[in-house]
């Protein structure tokens, strides 16, 4: 929801009292008291709904759903009432499509009650205007919807004094009914004129500008034809503009055609609000959008509907081509609306939830806007405190004099604004300069809007100057000339977001771009956590003082049903433009420290399948994206809720079910090896992440199917309707890949002549260079030829030496392609590239070394083999000599 939603909910929760009056109370950091500046029949019905059917956003939403689904029905009896089923169809197709009611009716927000109430008018007064007997009924009814619209928006005053300006053009016999009419609703409404007189007024407000009378009518136009995301500026989609701006004239000239009277009535109201609000706006700015003409919208489709129909029946084709145009003019606004950020509103939810999910305890959380007082109540759920403020002004002076006389500062700041950057540099924003001030700017995060985009602003305002304390441990991680990390110390903080502090000293040089890769490792090296950040980007080594222990804070956030067991964290720094590691090694690695984990019952999610034996399994996820291959393991990672202390299920297998075929895939405990079932309890969520094996001969599509199995083995049924799903429900849908496969040979430089087995023949190869230094890496570039599909996994053996027998000088052992592929997957014909780097020894002596390939596996070499079937000495294929020179 955004701004004017988050009103809409608090007068619907507020007293009756306050609802009526309009009466709203902002929390600063003194609470505020304002007046809404809209009457109060929505917010009454919208009270009694949310009483009913609770504040949800579907709840604070249907209303408004309602509404705009009822106009549909309304404009079909129009027509059925001129007798018009042709007109009827199209009307009820376009209200139906209309991106504009689509739009608005998903806002929690008057507009489309106010449409609809201006379609019942229209009705009420086509009725009367065809009828040829009065009805006391009908001239009720006719009062009663515009005291209701008035009580809707004010600006529906200017939609009846359009009215009434037809009223007068009538014929004098009709002038004294209207006339009663219009005083009674002057009297219905005579409490509230006050205050509209008062705010007609007062001074300019917020986000009000002057707007030109043709802005306006372009508004109107283009925004009931084809709603707010719909690409006007596109030459491509100009025609079919212009097409509805015809298909209205021309219905209006039909209904003028039809009955001076109705068109006279159309006419008015269409163009009679635009006047009166450009009128207006001389004395006060009154119009933002579309939303301040919206009892006019629905003229617009009856004025279509009239021209669609009218085209349909003097030339066919001409009508079906204009509808087909304006239909797919509207599905495309409504695809945009639904698929670009643009169309959002402020995407509040987004922010509040992000910082609720990020924030701790020890931090602070500001959002700058006291309007936003109702969504900050809905939306934000953290520990961290949440203070409002204004967007400029004595408010945020307050704010900095606390923040500034608070014994124990927050140890980051949490700023939400909706505020460009131009704005918030300017000498009023208080709040923001103090911030860059005396804050350490950390990260950011946007979150879509129509204007200007949400922002999250994070800074640190810990101090940097605190000693280690005696829980630190020291730590030799050195980047040089850049810094040093001289203590570790941590973890603080309670799950989901421990953090650490790293106490650093500067180095001698600087560099922009330092980072910190740091990895949450657990007993059995199960990497938890990954995470990559720059080190401390607002606060730079060149300004940290020399000779002098700085502390930075570290955080990770924990991934939900972290197991709670002892962990290790894996550190690396580095200079990314050099790729220069620390002290030239993979990462410093801390001793092992309890961790309480992340089990908390918070995840609410419906559960991929519900056991009998008190486990539900939430989720299932490959952590790696597709295409998938077989013979590789795929890492996935479940996603357990328990609903016993502990759970009856203590095992499972993991079957690939492929119509009646089946393959078992894994067979173990359920749990992490640290934290296993057995040590579960009851509304706990815990987290498990396990290397799937998929064999080598599956192909295409299949389901994988999970089986649950209690301490003796007995297997535990699955709550399902469907009888065939309690032996092994379906949890994941796999795709299979098939691997890219070389039909033609590899152009390398040299012939190779061995085949190995009856399974792979070296078909060519290179060596690059053939004259290298001690230190130097060789380059051996290999292009194998499978004879048949591998019954064994091999590892291909590259030796440097005088001999075949003699033990290797250099080895560059390891699987063809650093086994991205598995040998198992080759098949008959094809032809593989793989390459192997031979490092030469430092100390090796100059002078002339043959190189040797091979292949072995667990039974020991294969056999190699030249073209006359002749074996080599040692199963080694010499490939050539390279010259060792220092």
């Amino acid at each position: 929801m955004w701004n004017d939603e988050g009103l809409s909910l608090y007068r619907a929760q507020a007293p009756w009292m306050e609802t009526l009056q309009g009466r709203i109370v902002l929390r600063g950091v003194h609470a505020i008291e304002t007046i809404d500046n809209h009457p109060p029949l929505y917010f009454i019905l919208l009270k009694t709904w949310v009483a009913l059917a609770g504040d949800s956003e579907f709840s604070l939403r249907f209303p408004s759903a309602s509404a705009s689904v009822l106009i549909i029905a309304i404009a079909w009896v129009i027509w059925k009432r001129l007798r018009e089923p042709t007109a009827a169809w199209v009307a009820a197709v376009l209200f139906a499509i209309s991106p504009l009611y689509v739009w608005y009716g998903q806002e929690a927000r008057m507009y489309t009650l106010l449409a609809m109430e201006g379609a019942l008018l229209y009705y009420l007064l086509l009725s009367a205007n065809e009828s040829t007997t009065r009805r006391p009924t009908t001239a009720v009814a006719v009062i009663a919807t515009m005291l209701a619209m008035v009580l809707t928006h004010y600006i529906s005053l200017l939609l009846l004094l359009s009215i009434w300006i037809w009223a007068i053009l009538r014929p004098p016999r009709n002038l004294k009914r209207l006339r009663s009419s219009f005083l009674l609703v002057l009297a219905g409404i005579l409490p509230f004129l006050p205050f509209f007189y008062q705010r007609l007024l007062s001074g300019p407000e917020r986000d009000y500008y002057f707007i030109p009378l043709t802005a306006m009518i372009t508004d109107l136009l283009r925004a009931s034809a084809f709603g707010m995301a719909f690409p006007y500026d596109d030459p491509l989609w100009r025609p079919v503009q212009w097409i509805w701006v015809g298909v209205m004239a021309l219905g209006a000239w039909r209904l003028a055609r039809r009955s001076p009277s109705i068109g006279l009535l159309l006419g008015i109201s269409f163009m009679g609000p635009p006047l009166l609000l450009y009128g207006l706006s001389h004395l006060k700015p009154l119009y933002q959008n579309i939303r301040h003409l919206f009892p006019v919208t629905p003229i617009a489709y009856i004025l279509a509907s009239a021209g669609i129909t009218t085209l349909i029946r003097h030339h066919l084709p001409t009508g079906i081509l204009a509808s087909l145009l304006i239909v797919a003019g509207m599905i495309l606004g409504n695809w945009r609306y639904f698929s670009e950020p643009y169309p959002l509103k402020d995407d509040w939810r987004g922010a509040l939830a992000w910082v609720s999910q990020r924030a701790t305890d020890g931090d602070l959380v500001i959002l700058q806007d006291l309007t936003l007082t109702p969504l900050a109540n809905y939306y934000y759920r953290g520990p961290a405190p949440l203070l409002l403020t204004g967007r400029d002004g004595e408010e945020q002076n307050e704010l900095v004099r606390i923040l500034e006389s608070s014994s124990k500062a927050p140890e980051r700041l949490w700023l939400i604004v909706g505020l460009s950057q131009e704005t918030l540099s300017r000498p009023n924003q208080i709040l923001f300069r103090w911030l860059s001030e005396h804050g350490r700017y950390l990260t950011q995060q946007v979150f879509p809007s129509r204007n200007i985009w949400v922002r999250v602003l994070v800074f640190e305002l810990y101090a940097t100057d605190r000693p280690p304390s005696s829980r630190a441990i020291p730590v030799d991680l050195h980047l040089p000339p850049y810094l040093h990390l001289r203590w570790l110390e941590g973890p603080e903080g309670r799950s989901p977001t421990p953090h650490w502090w790293f106490f650093w000293e500067k180095g001698t040089a600087s560099s922009v771009n330092l980072w910190l890769g740091i990895r949450l490792v657990d007993e059995t090296g199960t990497v938890w956590v990954e995470e990559v950040q720059p080190i401390w980007p607002s606060y730079p080594p060149e300004r940290w003082p020399s000779g002098q222990l700085v502390r930075q804070q570290v955080r990770l956030s924990l991934p939900p049903g972290l197991p709670p067991g002892t962990y290790r964290l894996r550190v690396e720094a580095f200079d990314l433009d050099r790729r220069i590691p620390a002290n030239g090694a993979p990462m410093w690695e801390s001793p092992p420290f309890p961790l309480e984990g992340d089990t908390r019952p918070a995840i609410l999610r419906s559960p991929i399948a519900r056991s009998t034996g008190g486990l539900q399994l939430l989720s299932f996820e490959p952590e790696v994206h597709p295409p998938y291959f077989p013979g590789l393991g795929l890492p996935v990672r479940l996603l357990w809720r328990s609903d016993a202390t502990p759970p009856a299920a203590r095992s499972m297998a993991l079957f690939w079910q492929q119509g009646t075929i089946r393959h078992l895939l894994l067979q173990g405990p359920i749990g992490p090896a640290p934290f296993p079932a057995p040590q579960w309890g009851a509304g706990q969520i815990i987290a498990q992440r396990l290397i799937l094996p998929i064999p080598p001969d599956l192909r295409g599509h299949g389901q994988i199917r999970l089986i649950l199995y209690d301490e003796r083995g007995n297997e535990i049924p699955w709550e399902t309707r469907w009888p065939f799903y309690r032996r092994g429900h379906p949890i994941f849908t796999l795709s299979l890949s098939s691997w890219p496969m070389r039909r033609k040979p590899i152009p390398l430089a040299l012939q190779g002549r061995a085949c190995f087995g009856d399974e792979v023949c070296l078909d060519r190869y290179e060596i690059q260079p053939r004259q290298a230094a001690p230190g130097q890496t060789v380059e051996i570039r290999l292009a194998w030829r499978a004879l048949r599909r591998p019954e064994r996994p091999g590892v291909v053996f590259v030796h440097l030496g005088r001999e075949p027998d003699q033990p290797p000088l250099a080895t560059g052992d390891g699987p063809p392609q650093g086994g991205r592929r598995p040998v198992l997957t080759w098949e008959p014909g094809e032809y593989i590239e793989d390459v192997h780097g031979l490092q030469i020894p430092a100390d090796l002596a100059a002078g002339r070394y043959q190189i040797f390939v091979g292949w072995y596996s667990e039974e020991g070499r294969w056999r190699a083999v030249d073209p006359s079937g002749e074996r080599y000495p040692m199963d080694a294929v010499p490939l050539g000599e390279i010259d060792i020179r220092p």
